[in-house]
């Protein structure tokens, strides 16, 4: 595990990865932080400040760290203002004689280097003779990635919250890293574990001495950033993405079972879970991004065209998550809200690209594809790309309505893998009838042809959803306020909610419009006002979770769009 750690620590950068870690070991150390790392704000060479008892002679101290990355060798030692050597004076001849507050000011000064490689044997010499020329002012210890280690495998990982089958777990999870197919089940057991949830998300039996649920969160988090960089490491963002969502929304889910008062304390750890996912998401969209500017830049990842669409459709859920993320999260102030903004302007530019350069885009194999749909169309209208979710429902009602009409090709109600290859292969009546006997998408749709004032679409799907392919299921799922009890844990579908079935298109789009404003007057389906998510400021959270889950999207929750896209107008920003 020390190992493990060690290289983990070595991956960090030193802002906001490695100086995100270390007050969380200060506290599991029985430190208490009073100054954290800051960008752009002159520290004096402190980046972390904490009193505590020392565990090496309980002596009260103020512990004072100064954060570096990587190996320390002569070029890092002494070669600018950003040396250590210059971060070292500058602690004695600013900080300790102006900064520390005046209760600080009689305990015992103990300075440490921290960095995530090691102490090069050219630099040891210089060190040493610093720190016994200063001595008389100040201790000095130095934590390498070895030394940091060893204090967060004793501080954070001990027996009591990580016994020897969880290290199993996480030893297998990174065993099989970077296979592309791994359900992380290993990674899944520690999860559950740490949260003291069972497999249906329920709260287990506490112990005669529960773990502090601030200190579970903080071990989920620092699993998931292990397994995301290992991943990585292996060529495997997606996995790391899957594995930061899931800590997230299972996080957030145990958050829930606490009583209602006092959820809010932990919403800080939670942020920093989210921060994660942040971090490995921009790294994927990065990835990713150059291929979605050339005409089917994506056939390098399948072999074939139902593969192709399927490999379309979930990069089109997944990096309309990214963006919708950034758009429907609270920021700290305005300014960091535009920079949102402008980020979740950014990706849907890109999925814009992705659909035009991508036909298969508009050709979906999986009623679950819905999913995806409605995720992409909620990042471009919110985006101001309206014009952009025009043409691709316009192409997607062409396309989806031919599959229909044809009974070739079309998506699959069972969202089967299985099915879907049988069917692609043989393709007979039978299989046929019962692949095509439901459809959520049509009615999907149908809704966002009126959303985006596509009357002439919607008359298409009214009319030949009676007359070509009358044996179509068209049906809606609708949650209700319960909905949070499940969302975050697993596919919601199946444990609440009603569906709406069968749905007969009026002909009229303004018949259809009322259905639409009916749902949305009716208190029992308001699943935004209502949400855990989105009172705390996260709303983005329950879109996370229907992609992770493959949970339908609310209608609820587009069909609010009514209120901000009139029909037959498009606005320049939603």
């Amino acid at each position: 595990m020390k190992l493990i750690l060690a290289q983990y620590l070595r991956t960090l950068k030193e802002r906001d990865e490695f100086d995100r870690l270390l007050p969380d070991l200060l506290l599991a150390m029985g430190y208490v932080p009073i100054s954290l790392p800051q960008t752009g704000v002159r520290q004096f060479g402190v980046d972390l400040a904490a009193v505590g008892i020392s565990p090496e002679d309980n002596i009260q101290e103020l512990l004072l760290l100064v954060i570096k990355r990587g190996d320390i060798g002569r070029t890092e030692w002494s070669s600018g203002p950003q040396s250590v050597r210059q971060s070292l004076d500058e602690v004695f001849e600013v900080y300790l004689d102006t900064l520390v507050e005046p209760a600080h000011a009689g305990l015992r000064k103990k300075i440490v280097l921290a960095t995530t490689g090691d102490l090069k044997q050219d630099t040891q010499i210089n060190w040493d003779c610093y720190t016994k020329a200063k001595v008389s002012r100040a201790d000095f210890r130095f934590w390498g990635g070895a030394q940091a280690s060893v204090l967060i495998e004793k501080y954070m990982l001990d027996e009591h919250i990580f016994d020897s089958e969880d290290r199993t777990h996480l030893r297998k999870s990174l065993a099989l890293a970077g296979v592309q197919d791994y359900d992380q089940r290993d990674l899944h057991r520690l999860f559950r574990r740490q949260l003291g949830i069972g497999d249906a998300g329920e709260l287990l039996p506490q112990p005669a001495h529960p773990r502090h649920l601030e200190k579970a969160l903080r071990i989920v988090n620092l699993a998931a950033q292990v397994f995301a960089k290992w991943s990585e490491d292996e060529g495997n963002l997606k996995q790391a993405l899957i594995a930061s969502e899931r800590a997230l929304l299972w996080s957030w889910h145990r958050v829930q079972l606490e009583d209602i008062d006092r959820r809010k304390q932990y919403h800080q750890d939670i942020s920093e879970i989210l921060r994660t996912y942040n971090a490995v998401s921009f790294r994927y969209f990065e990835k990713l991004r150059g291929h979605m500017y050339v005409p089917d830049g994506l056939t390098g990842y399948c072999r074939e065209n139902a593969e192709f669409s399927l490999v379309v459709f979930e990069q089109i859920g997944i990096i309309s998550t990214i963006g919708l993320c950034q758009i429907l999260t609270l920021a700290d102030n305005e300014s960091q809200q535009q920079i949102n903004l402008e980020s979740a302007t950014v990706i849907a530019d890109t999925l814009a690209s992705l659909i035009t350069n991508n036909p298969v885009s508009a050709s979906p194999r999986l009623d679950a594809n819905v999913i995806d749909i409605v995720l992409g169309l909620l990042l471009l209208v919110l985006t101001g790309h309206v014009s952009q979710a025009q043409d691709w429902v316009a192409e997607l009602v062409r396309r989806t309505d031919y599959t229909f009409k044809v009974k070739r090709n079309f998506p699959i109600s069972t969202d089967s893998i299985d099915d879907l290859i049988e069917a692609t292969v043989f393709g007979d009546d039978e299989l046929r009838t019962r692949l095509m006997n439901m459809s959520w998408l049509l009615p999907t749709l149908a809704g966002w042809a009126v959303l985006l004032g596509r009357d002439d679409l919607y008359a298409a799907l009214a009319k030949n959803s009676k007359n070509e392919y009358p044996e179509v299921c068209l049906q809606l799922w609708h949650p209700t306020q319960d909905l949070a009890k499940h969302l975050y844990y697993w596919s919601a579908q199946h444990h609440c909610g009603e569906s709406e079935a069968p749905i007969t298109l009026p002909n009229r789009s303004s018949e259809f419009l009322n259905m639409m404003n009916a749902v949305l007057d009716s208190e029992r389906h308001n699943v935004i006002d209502n949400s855990s998510a989105g009172l705390a400021g996260i709303v983005a959270l329950d879109l996370i979770a229907c992609r992770h889950h493959r949970t339908p999207i609310a209608p609820y929750f587009w069909y609010r769009l009514l209120k901000t896209l009139p029909k037959n107008e498009t606005p320049a920003e939603a």
